[in-house]
């Protein structure tokens, strides 16, 4: 913890560095920034005592949609005849080959 003589000493420093007009800007900010950290400490600490709210309905449904029709997509994918590579299927009489 700072006493009164070191923050004394940090603001006549920090008068001499930035000077005057300078020095209200960074106060500004600082006071921002501490503004800004206590609020994300906050809201950490209430997710933490009271966690994640679970999703709503209707995100689980619009999940469970997509993932149907991906598994559907997979499954028309997979049973698609594919073509042997050799195979002329135009040309070719009773399974000859190619080549």
């Amino acid at each position: 913890m700072l006493g009164w003589g070191e923050l004394g000493l940090i603001l006549i420093l920090a008068l001499i560095l930035l000077g005057p007009d300078n020095m209200v800007d960074v106060a500004r900010k600082l006071g921002r920034l501490y503004g800004e950290y206590k609020k994300a400490r906050r809201r950490l600490e209430l997710e933490i005592m009271y966690g994640l709210s679970p999703p709503d309905q209707d995100i689980i449904k619009k999940v469970e949609e997509m993932r149907e029709k991906s598994i559907i997509e997979s499954v028309k994918e997979n049973l698609e005849p594919k073509p042997l590579n050799n195979v002329d299927a135009k040309n070719s009489k009773g399974g000859e080959v190619k080549t």
